[in-house]
């Protein structure tokens, strides 16, 4: 193959398709980017086998042909090139890759097309249009509750169901659930597990601005189509956890605080509560006053904050981490925090807005 390519253009392409290039794998094939050139067109792809890159760039090519490049030399190499310049990609017979930019010869020793997954990209299923910042949304404040070992695989990924125009996405991992609510224009009904490590690659790749965003639902892959990008991705087999069981009503002690103060105060107790195993804070909620305390070896921390609370005093224990990752995603000027008792779960909310629940399991105190 022969083609003209824009530096820019191409370092951006290979940082996209790069994070689903196999780390670890007994296939040295997947380390590489199959590149493929046809009709003025650059195709990059890459996969783990779980999970599937594709992006396509133009170019101006004098002979179309397909290739696969060791994935870490061709990023490293094209990334130093001068910005925005023009580089120059020939192959041989011999898969011998030669990149030429400026003053610039850079020759690596490739792997054949023909090695590489037959991988078409195409997943024939349901059909679900979503607006980018509403999926990164359903993302971003449900990933981060999702367990991160494989004991139990389907808790590594998130829920998705989809009823009355609504999708709505659950992580949960044992400790604490987080479940986010959009509105979509769809009037069919879905219920699929997604791996949270892919929304996650899904995420960093979609653009700030606003766009479309097809999802295409098999009963085996669910595919994001964008632009001139398709991700496709295994979903996870096995009955999710029937978490709206787990959200109870009512409530023995209501509070609404600062969402940037319970953060502040917080990240500051947390540096001794990180000494203790369960990186254990408490708080006690009594005359509109939050106080949260940690202790440690080292020493203790002590902060007040004043908040507006219905119902009766507690005192009560939580992981910090657990809290934190909630603080850190969070965008609402305030939150809602219920109390069901200092040994249920506690329920937090956005005030006035039933699209966002994160629950989390307090730690006993003795």
């Amino acid at each position: 193959m022969k083609c003209n390519v824009n530096q820019s253009d191409l370092s951006k392409a290979i940082g996209i398709v790069q994070k689903a290039v196999s780390v670890r794998t007994t296939t040295p094939i997947l380390t590489g980017i199959l590149m493929e050139v046809e009709n003025n067109k650059l195709s990059l792809t890459a996969t783990d086998l779980d999970l599937g890159i594709k992006t396509t760039i133009d170019c101006q090519s004098s002979e179309d042909g397909a290739i696969v490049a060791n994935a870490r030399l061709i990023s490293d190499f094209v990334r130093k090139l001068p910005s925005k310049s023009s580089i120059e990609i020939t192959t041989d017979e011999y898969n011998k890759m030669d990149i030429k930019c400026m003053k610039s010869d850079f020759v690596i020793l490739c792997n054949s097309a023909d090695e590489y997954p037959s991988n078409t990209f195409y997943n024939e299923g349901m059909s679900i249009n979503m607006k980018s910042q509403a999926l990164k949304r359903l993302i971003k404040y449900t990933t981060f509750a999702a367990a991160q070992d494989n004991m139990k695989p389907v808790l590594t990924g998130c829920l998705m169901e989809l009823e009355q125009n609504v999708c709505t996405f659950a992580a949960i991992d044992g400790y604490r659930l987080s479940v986010k609510k959009e509105e979509v224009e769809f009037d069919g009904e879905c219920n699929i597990i997604i791996p949270s490590k892919s929304l996650l690659e899904v995420s960093r790749i979609l653009e700030d601005e606003d766009q479309d965003v097809e999802m295409l639902v098999s009963e085996t892959h669910v595919s994001f189509v964008f632009d001139d990008t398709v991700i496709i991705s295994n979903l996870l087999e096995g009955e999710f956890i029937k978490y709206k069981d787990i959200i109870k009503d009512g409530y023995q002690t209501k509070i609404n605080i600062k969402t940037i103060d319970l953060k502040n105060s917080i990240e500051r107790v947390s540096l001794l509560a990180r000494e203790d195993k369960n990186n254990l804070i408490i708080i006690t909620i009594e005359d509109d006053n939050l106080k949260i305390e940690s202790t440690s070896e080292y020493g203790n921390a002590e902060e007040n904050i004043e908040v507006q609370m219905e119902g009766d005093d507690i005192k009560i224990g939580f992981n910090s981490k657990y809290i934190l990752d909630l603080l850190r995603v969070v965008e609402d000027d305030e939150l809602s925090a219920i109390f069901q008792g200092s040994l249920n779960p506690c329920i937090f909310k956005l005030p006035e807005n039933e699209e966002f629940i994160y629950l989390v399991l307090p730690v006993r105190i003795s």
